[in-house]
């Protein structure tokens, strides 16, 4: 994989000091955010002055930060009232579980040692309460509705009728294909602390019969082994950025030897556009802190799957969706 230097136009010029300046938006943003006003302005958009007055805020200060954040991109501004636009709207959940993530990578200095020391650190299992776990859990629901979308029209699930939908979480991506897809089974698998979350989103459902948890850990799948065995499509969304590399090709391998001929596999990640700089690329820094080292393009995974033995494996990408979606077919 060759990677160039792609500046976003954003931060054409000096890009050492856009980068060590950018913080500072970030700032504002985890600000608005952990202090309710994002949420506030999401539900009714407001002038600075009755912003503040509702937070206990100071008015004039925080109309800068507002102003700053509408030259950003990140909200729009009318006359004198600020308002969410809705692709700020549409992240509100990534938002949140950002800020949590980056005050606990902060505090507990997971980058120096990574780098320094070779030391990972997972969030996932290592915040206390609750609150951490439930935010993870919104924030990978928001793109269910589109990813679910892109993977019906491009994935070949016309005709499928059990599908196993690996690091599914909560089932948000899975509820969203099952109303593309009214006779088909799903098969949600994920680590054993999301089942709750899991039943929460069932508990909503008309049908929930057709969804099913199954818990298990792909570092040694059993239990998603004997449930992929006769599955006409396997998802595997969002998963092997967590996953280091040796792991990635075992379940990879394990689940070519175990699926159906014609099974369709899907893997769609935050595969990095080497071409680009953009959210994706970020998210590299993430891995490292993980220790995973994720950094594979779509054209890696491709190659991956040809190596492995399966076949036509193909990598698309969509605009509103960061990484790409990679399709493949068991022989």
């Amino acid at each position: 994989m060759t990677i160039v230097s792609a500046q976003p136009e954003a931060q054409k010029g000096n890009a050492a000091m856009y980068w060590s300046m950018a913080y500072k938006v970030s700032d504002a943003l985890m600000l608005l955010t952990n202090g309710g006003a994002l949420a506030r302005l999401a539900a009714q958009p407001q002038t600075a002055p009755a912003l503040a007055d509702r937070l206990g805020w100071q008015a004039d200060p925080l109309a800068t930060v507002l102003d700053v954040l509408v030259r950003a991109g990140v909200l729009e501004r009318q006359d004198d009232t600020y308002q969410v636009p809705a692709a700020t709207a549409a992240v509100l959940p990534l938002i949140v579980m950002e800020s949590q993530v980056r005050q606990w990578h902060a505090a507990n200095q997971s980058l120096e040692k990574m780098v320094q020391q070779g030391v990972a650190a997972d969030p996932l299992s290592q915040i206390p309460g609750a609150s951490y776990l439930d935010n993870y859990q919104a924030a990978m629901a928001a793109s269910a509705r589109a990813l679910a979308l892109h993977l019906f029209r491009h994935g070949g699930l016309a005709k499928a009728r059990k599908v196993v939908d690996i690091g599914g979480a909560d089932g948000a991506v899975s509820v969203q294909l099952g109303q593309l897809m009214p006779v088909a089974a799903f098969a949600v698998v994920d680590r054993p602390p999301v089942a709750a979350h899991f039943q929460r989103r069932m508990a909503t459902l008309a049908q929930p019969e057709r969804f099913r948890f199954v818990a298990d850990d792909v570092t040694r799948p059993d239990a998603l082994l004997a449930v992929a065995a006769d599955a006409d499509a396997v998802i595997i969304s969002n998963l092997l950025h967590l996953l280091g590399a040796r792991h990635i090709r075992a379940l990879l391998l394990a689940l070519k030897e175990v699926l159906p001929s014609g099974c369709r596999v899907l893997v769609y990640d935050q595969f990095i556009d080497p071409a680009q700089f953009d959210a994706a690329s970020m998210m590299v820094i993430d891995w490292v802190n993980l220790g995973s080292l994720f950094d594979l393009c779509d054209g890696d995974m491709v190659a991956l799957l040809d190596t492995l033995g399966y076949a036509d494996a193909a990598a698309r990408r969509f605009p509103l969706l960061p990484g790409a979606l990679v399709g493949a077919t068991i022989p």
